[in-house]
């Protein structure tokens, strides 16, 4: 193994996703010497007494990788077989670690929405090599707010948002707000007519809301579940989790309201380009772009190169459940991220490396 292999195992194993890592990964890692009270010997002596636990170095400390260069992670949607059949081993011939956004609802199912999905066992392999599991909510749920794009009247069942995400789980609660004004009813029904995209409620509105001023959201009490539930559950499977990826890459701020109470960072808050700058590198603005579905091989390449030139961290992502993302695709992408001497590491590691370099 050359010394480039060396180096990303070494970044691999130290992964927050690995089982029975330490919690809280952006905490101050420093230490005053004071006790416990905050104050310092009472017998006044010069030269603290000395105890075994001084001798011993800083565990914590030394998970935090030393990132020399830039970096690139890998994030890969949902959780489908094909992330452990396809992906999995394309990364241990690169000895590079990736992270593994997880809709916990789906862990173990077979044949659900065309898929087969990973189960405990399988997330655990991946964790054990390195690999970082990642909060993707408890059901692939959109998190962000939808503006209105026509107005409400009181006897209106059907609401026209920007985007219709909120459409794809019926029998949720919608929250509709004006900031002033809210009301919440169930999405029932979603689909196109001669308006437009809609999403159809249980009930009529009751109250007017003027487009354009107006939001459709999952109301609190739904954020908390979907995030908090998520976390809960995979850390009850054994599994530190510190990260979410946001479903259909849709994030914005009521999005990172809630998601800052469970989570350190945020992997696809801008999406559309891999590359953050290090020194302006902050986890709840993270960019990221896919490397093979939704873009070309020569705009990847130029961002690497743009990775490679400003010792940038670089976030891609991928679904390997689409049939353009196979092995071949993942294998090259690898190739060009070892050829700039880039190294992989999970978006945890990424975080506090960058942290670290700020202290």
């Amino acid at each position: 193994m050359n010394e480039k292999s060396t180096r990303r195992v070494l970044l691999g194993t130290l992964g927050a996703g690995t089982l029975g890592a330490t919690a809280g990964c952006l905490d101050s890692l420093s230490d005053d010497g004071d006790d416990e009270d905050g104050e310092s010997d009472p017998n006044g002596d010069d030269e603290p007494e000395q105890s075994d636990e001084d001798d011993e170095p800083d565990e914590e400390a030394e998970e935090i990788p030393d990132i020399d260069g830039g970096a690139v992670v890998f994030t890969y949607d949902d959780g489908p077989m094909q992330d452990y059949e396809q992906a999995f081993p394309v990364h241990q011939e690169f000895d590079a670690p990736a992270s593994a956004g997880i809709v916990t609802e789906w862990v173990g199912r077979e044949d659900f929405d065309d898929n087969d999905w990973m189960d405990v066992e399988h997330l655990e392999e991946l964790a054990e090599a390195g690999w970082e599991i990642n909060s993707h909510t408890t059901a692939h749920t959109a998190l962000g707010e939808f503006e209105l794009v026509e107005d409400v009247e009181p006897d209106d069942t059907r609401v026209y948002p920007e985007e219709r995400n909120h459409g794809f789980h019926l029998e949720y609660d919608i929250e509709v707000t004006d900031g002033d004004s809210s009301v919440v009813r169930t999405v029932v029904d979603s689909g196109q007519d001669d308006v437009g995209g809609y999403l159809e409620f249980d009930e009529p509105v009751g109250e007017s809301f003027a487009a354009g001023e107006t939001v459709e959201r999952y109301p609190e009490e739904l954020m908390h579940e979907f995030l908090g539930d998520s976390k809960a559950q995979l850390e009850e499977w054994g599994f530190e989790v510190d990260t979410l990826l946001a479903p259909y890459d849709v994030c914005d701020e009521w999005t990172i309201e809630f998601a800052r109470e469970y989570y350190d960072g945020i992997a696809n808050v801008n999406p559309g380009s891999m590359v953050n700058e290090r020194e302006s590198f902050d986890p709840f603005d993270t960019n990221r772009d896919y490397f093979i579905e939704f873009t070309d091989p020569l705009d990847i390449q130029e961002q690497l190169d743009e990775v490679a030139a400003q010792n940038a961290i670089g976030i891609v992502g991928a679904h390997t459940f689409k049939d353009e993302v196979d092995e071949e695709g993942i294998r090259e992408m690898l190739e060009w991220i070892e050829e700039r001497d880039l190294t992989v590491v999970t978006l945890t590691d990424a975080f506090r490396a960058v942290a670290a370099e700020s202290e």
